[in-house]
């Protein structure tokens, strides 16, 4: 055992004094300092070296090629292979920090964000701004040229007239400058923000040993020469050289080897080598047998428990390299693309609807050119300025018309909803599943951690021949006549005992039988922070200014003190053995966790021999021990129904060995029945005694060997098949020393959120590996089951029947499944497969390595952020922080919100858009000067509105408590439902009515049947400006309100507040306040000092208040039109007209229809899920790939996002009763036909997790 000596420590100190007055430049994470010094002798290359290429060779030059100098190799690096570092957080800081210094951080540099600047000129790259640019640049200088290149113009009275047609030109390109500088802004926090939310997700915990006690750190944290412990189920934080124990691990997404790589102790390999390779050359390679002792950074655990040293460190590691040299940008969320095809229709219709305002104003200026003509007079540069005029009022069109606020809308809604989430507790690994989760219509979610809290306690247990019961009052469960039979057995009769009873008249025998089960055959460990003081950071207040846009702060939420340590680290299920141990078995003071694993002998023990971990297929796990009496005993401890089955003896109080005969047998199955329908989680703990080991054979590894000096085991770990072959040879008559009842009680409110959950529309399914008692005794407590449901044999069902089922029978079960109890990984696979098949839109909690296959598999795959393994998280899409159940609802709330979010930007903009466009162009062809009545830099305030200030106004609506309470949109829905056309038509139609009004009509009201005055003209053309804006800004409130009456046909009963009140909630979005008293202030600031700048006449009070009058008719406008029910909206549009319409006017009959190819990562469920998207489309008359009709082709630029089959509505409810699993659409959701069928398969993952699992 290597510890550090005194002359080691005298070095330490000197050095941490020279590493006190180094510099704090380590951000990077790159050593400073890759030269050799007295200190650390290793260059950073050096270490690196050994694992890119894995050589062995170069190791051995390390410890100068003396296979038993190793100890030179942790000398070198200041480091124990037993203790680990001698350093801490606490009273070595300076050492942690001198270290970091010379071999770097365990952290990838980031590619830093983009600056401001850089987002300036990318925001100002758009095609549209440049050629706004270029025109406004144009007109400035022919505005100047007239100013000071012409003889003045001088009035009636003589004098000058002031020359300010440079104005213009002036305020489009300030118009351009705050376009351009809130769009980088915006996308400047966003960077910022997402920033933030990448570093957390990638942030985990890992245990390490420094100064001979375990502890949690972060992967950040880790240094070279620290001592890591890994399990079956970890990522390997960074390169490291195995010291004790053994693994299999996937080496496949470093390395590309798609076989599992077994790994070997150093001493071991180095010891093998010598023996069968010295004196050649030859190295680790697929074409010899040289063991690999080698961890690579980023690959997973596949089986195994060891120990490894850690070589390098962060951009120095083989996963670091990789990842420096890979900067891939994120794949765009399905919305984003999505929105981006409707961004694309629309653009062509504005393209094309400018370019003809161009071209007829272009030919009415030609027609005034002739002799006698309005423009035959002019001078060059004044014709010149009336084209470029003609011009830059049509490029404004398109300004107006493109909807660049889209994808900005998208950003800041999901943006917003990640960071509520993760305050919420789901921190969102990939950012579509966001949007995902609104839809989803299943939920399969594990019992352990989720829907109970995971805080298990030991409250019953049978140890020899007495019983302990620590329930309390809760003890009566259900009824109590099991008990009473098992109290009156004179076979077997345990008596109830409180822990303190139990304690006083248990054997020291079966105490120490029971202990070293619990102690040894476990991977949980004692905390030694819990004795720590915590160091409490003080932290910064902020001011008001430094608030980030979408950080919790702004709203008066700082950041959470941790306040609670346990006392043990590890599985729920192992720190409740551990809390068992201490309060009756006497694991405390010297018999300690710690002491009684470095020192064995405590419990008469000479040695570890193995340690065969958990494995979720075969449900136990075991310890095999050498005793100080020569015989070795293997303890096992596992699920109570199988472990139990293959005990054949018991232990009494006074140590005797009993016979458990069939009597006995049922006497103790009716007890673990009993516990297990008080929800209570069983296990047993067995041994049995052999007198030499292996028992039959050499079944384990050649490389087991004793170690007597080592404080911890040579942990190895068995061939997992011949574990399977020989399970029955050493498990036959094991010796029952202990059945415990585990209680994990359910959450608070896991009841209420199920509820809410089933309320709107998403079905929830319990998928465990408890006993189906257990299991059916939780969905009672929690809602997911019944009691009228208990007597369907479909709804609760054991995994092995699920899987023996056919896939007739499992379509048939499926939608009455509630329970799948005793289920594997592959049960919870095969679950979510045919559910994606039928369909449904599944999420799907996952805490194992094993879970990682379903997780990839499902539209949203949650993991658990305390009980999941690394592989459970890297295969998720967001991770539940505090694995509560709770959080999924929210997801759920918040995935809707989104969705919603987006719906009502796309109801505000198109409502603009079309009004803006019809009067620009209307009023710019009927005037002589060939004029809009709104003006270029007028177009451009209106297009800020609708864009930056709308998105962040709309996008950041919290969720309503009633967003539960209808049903979830399913797979595929259409971005634009019925009552969303009906009121962007309806208020389309009303604006446009209203502002022609003012524009045509109103002189004549004003001013009579004269001649009106260009001041009077001016005046006219402003107010039709400001009520047009005043229209906007109030149908921004009527945009609040979307689908709250979707599906109600009545007009009577659509008349409620909920549907109506435009001003719910209002004060609960801040954001909604401030921007809108934002743009009414610059509205009347514009209107009262816009000037010339922005072609603004001042406005009488009568103007001012028909203005603001007319806009308000939004409100009114509104409140019809929600009132209508949207049936009449399609009998006033029928959905074939509309359909042809926009298939004409977007000229999409001049696409060319390519099929696209299937993507060879297709895995079998896609073509299983694509056959049923076939047959549903058939369901409706028309087959999968024969949809014919010219909006098939719309449908590819503007995917999902119209109205498809007008028959929907109506027969809605015939579709319902047809196929009651099947997601449920809204009524007047009207689903664009696909063309491109629908996997359901989750688009950032082609395929289906390729991890090798263990047998």
């Amino acid at each position: 055992m290597l510890n550090a000596t005194s002359a080691d420590k005298k070095h330490d100190a000197v050095f941490a004094v020279t590493a006190a007055a180094a510099d704090n430049d380590l951000e990077a994470g790159i050593s400073t300092h890759p030269t050799l010094n007295d200190h650390y002798p290793y260059l950073v290359q050096s270490l690196s070296s050994c694992h890119d290429p894995k050589s062995i060779l170069h190791f051995k030059s390390l410890i100068n090629n003396d296979s038993k100098d190793l100890n030179l190799f942790f000398e070198n690096l200041k480091t124990d292979p037993q203790d680990g570092l001698p350093i801490d957080q606490y009273s070595n800081p300076s050492l942690l920090k001198s270290r970091t210094k010379i071999y770097g951080k365990n952290k990838i540099p980031v590619t830093p964000p983009k600056s401001f600047f850089r987002l300036c000129l990318i925001a100002l790259k758009d095609k549209i701004m440049i050629i706004l640019t270029v025109a406004a640049i144009v007109s400035l200088a022919l505005g100047l040229y007239e100013t000071f290149g012409e003889k003045a113009e001088l009035d009636a009275n003589g004098k000058e007239i002031p020359r300010v047609a440079w104005v213009e030109g002036v305020a489009i390109l300030v118009a351009v400058a705050i376009v351009v500088l809130v769009g980088a802004a915006n996308d400047f926090q966003k960077e910022k923000q997402f920033a933030k939310l990448n570093a957390k997700k990638e942030d985990r915990e890992i245990v390490v040993i420094r100064n001979a006690n375990e502890i949690c750190i972060s992967i950040y944290d880790l240094l070279v020469g620290d001592l890591i412990k890994l399990e079956t189920g970890d990522i390997v934080p960074a390169d490291a050289v195995l010291v004790k124990g053994s693994f299999e691990v996937d080496e496949s997404n470093i390395t590309g080897e798609t076989d599992t790589i077994k790994k070997f102790p150093i001493d071991f390999t180095l010891q093998s080598y010598d023996d069968n390779y010295k004196g050649t050359n030859l190295d680790i390679n697929h074409d010899n047998d040289i063991y690999d002792p080698f961890l690579i950074s980023g690959t997973r655990i596949l089986s195994g428990l060891g120990q490894g040293i850690v070589t390098s460190v962060g951009p120095n590691s083989i996963n670091g390299k990789a990842m420096m040299s890979l900067k891939v940008e994120p794949d765009p969320t399905s919305l984003t693309v999505r929105l981006d095809s409707l961004a694309t229709g629309i653009n062509k219709f504005a393209i094309i609807a400018g370019s003809i305002l161009f071209i007829v104003l272009l030919i009415k200026f030609g027609t005034e050119l002739t002799k006698g003509g309005r423009y035959y007079d002019y001078t060059g540069s004044e014709k010149g300025t009336k084209v470029l005029d003609s011009f830059i009022t049509a490029v404004a069109l398109i300004v107006v018309a493109v909807p660049e606020g889209l994808p900005l809308a998208v950003t800041v809604a999901l943006a917003f909803a990640t960071t509520r989430m993760a305050k919420d507790g789901n921190l969102v690994r990939i950012l579509k599943a966001c949007e995902t989760m609104g839809g989803a219509t299943a939920v399969c979610s594990d019992k352990t951690g989720t829907l109970t809290t995971n805080k298990m306690r030991v409250v019953r247990a049978i140890l020899g021949s007495l019983e302990f019961n620590n329930t309390g009052t809760n003890h009566s469960l259900t009824d109590d006549l099991l008990d009473q039979k098992f109290k009156n057995s004179k076979k077997l009769s345990p008596v109830n005992e409180t822990a303190f009873d139990i304690k006083e008249k248990l054997s020291d025998s079966i105490k120490e039988k029971v202990l070293t089960n619990i102690a040894l055959n476990s991977s949980a460990f004692e905390n030694m922070e819990e004795q720590e003081a915590v160091v409490a950071k003080k932290v910064e207040k902020k001011k008001w200014y430094s608030f980030s846009l979408f950080s919790p702060d702004f709203f008066g939420e700082g950041p959470r003190k941790r306040t609670e340590h346990e006392k043990f680290i590890g599985s729920k299920t192992e720190t409740a053995l551990m809390f068992m141990a201490q309060d009756i078995l006497d694991m405390c003071g010297e018999k300690n966790l710690d002491a009684l694993r470095k020192h064995t002998n405590l419990l008469h023990i000479k040695r570890i021999v193995e340690v065969i971990p958990f494995e979720s297929s075969r449900k136990w796990a075991g310890v095999v021990t050498e005793n100080n009496n020569g015989l070795f005993t293997f303890y096992i401890k596992g699920a109570s129904e199988i472990v139990f089955g293959k005990c054949g003896t018991y232990l009494n109080n006074d140590n005797q060995r009993n016979v458990i005969d069939e009597e006995k047998k049922t006497l103790i199955f009716d007890k673990i029945e009993f516990y297990a329908k008080n929800a209570l989680r069983t296990l047993v703990l067995a041994h049995k005694n052999y007198s030499s080991w292996p028992p039959k054979g050499d079944i384990f590894n050649e490389f087991i060997h004793s170690t007597n000096s080592a404080p911890l085991p040579k942990i190895t770990i068995a061939n997992q098949d011949v574990v399977k072959t020989h399970l029955s040879d050493y498990q036959e008559s094991l010796t029952l020393d202990s059945l415990v009842g585990i209680q994990d009680p359910l959450r608070e409110g896991v009841a209420d959120a199920v509820k809410l959950c089933e309320n709107a529309g998403v079905t929830v399914r319990m998928v465990t590996g408890d006993n189906i008692i257990t299991a059916r005794s939780i969905a009672l407590g929690c809602g997911i089951l019944t009691p009228s449901q208990l007597s369907n044999p479909s709804a609760c069902m054991e995994g092995p029947t699920f899987r023996n089922l056919s896939h007739a029978e499992r379509r048939k079960v499926i939608p009455e499944l509630k329970v799948l109890a005793r289920s594997s990984p592959e049960d919870k696979k095969i679950l979510v497969e045919n559910l994606k098949a039928m369909r449904e839109v599944v999420a799907v909690t996952g805490d194992g390595t094993n879970d990682a296959p379903a997780l990839r598999l499902a539209d949203v795959g949650f993991s658990m952020g305390v009980s999941g393994t690394e592989v459970a998280r890297e295969a998720s899409d967001i991770v539940l922080m505090t694995d509560d159940f709770s959080a999924i609802v929210k997801a759920i709330k918040w995935g809707r919100c989104v969705s919603i979010s987006i719906k009502k930007f796309i109801q505000f903009q198109l409502t603009v858009n079309i009004t803006a466009v019809v009067l620009t162009f209307v009023s710019a062809v009927v005037s002589d000067e060939g004029e809009s009545v709104l003006t270029a830099v007028q177009l451009l305030w209106v297009n800020l509105i609708m864009d930056t200030l709308a998105a962040l106004a709309l996008a950041t609506d919290k969720p309503d408590d009633d967003i539960l309470e209808s049903k979830p949109d399913g797979r595929k829905a259409p971005l634009i439902a019925v009552s969303t056309w009906k009121m962007i038509l309806g208020q389309s139609c009303t604006q446009l009515i209203v502002t022609f009004i003012l524009h045509f009509v109103a002189p004549k009201i004003f001013y009579g049947n004269r001649e009106l005055t260009n001041h009077e003209h001016g005046q006219m053309a402003s107010m039709t400006f400001n009520a047009f804006v005043w229209l906007q800004y109030w149908k921004l409130f009527v945009t609040r309100k979307l689908n709250e009456a979707d599906g109600i046909k009545k007009v009577r009963d659509r008349i409620t507040m909920r549907n109506l009140n435009f001003f719910q909630h209002l004060f609960r979005n801040y954001y909604f306040i401030v921007i809108s008293i934002l743009i009414a202030t610059i509205q009347i600031m514009i209107m009262f000092v816009g000037g010339t700048a922005f072609s603004i006449t001042r406005q009488t009070g009568a103007q001012w208040g028909t203005a603001v009058i007319s806009g308000m008719v939004s409100i009114p406008a509104g409140t019809l039109i929600r009132i209508c029910p949207d049936e009449w909206a399609m009998f006033i549009f029928p959905s074939t007209v509309f359909k042809w319409s926009v298939y004409v006017l977007s000229f999409d009959f001049l696409r060319k229809s390519k099929k696209s190819p299937r993507s060879k990562n297709s895995t079998d469920s896609d073509s299983f899920i694509d056959s049923e998207t076939d047959t549903a489309n058939s369901k409706d008359g028309v087959k999968g790939n024969e949809k014919k009709t010219p909006f098939r082709y719309f449908s590819k630029g503007i995917k999902g996002s119209f109205i498809s089959n007008q028959s929907t509505i109506f027969n809605k409810e015939d579709q319902e009763e047809e196929n009651q699993k099947n997601y449920s659409q809204r009524n007047g959701h009207l689903a664009l036909p696909d063309n491109q069928g629908g996997s359901g398969q989750k688009e950032s993952r082609n395929e289906i997790s390729s991890v090798t699992l263990a047998n």
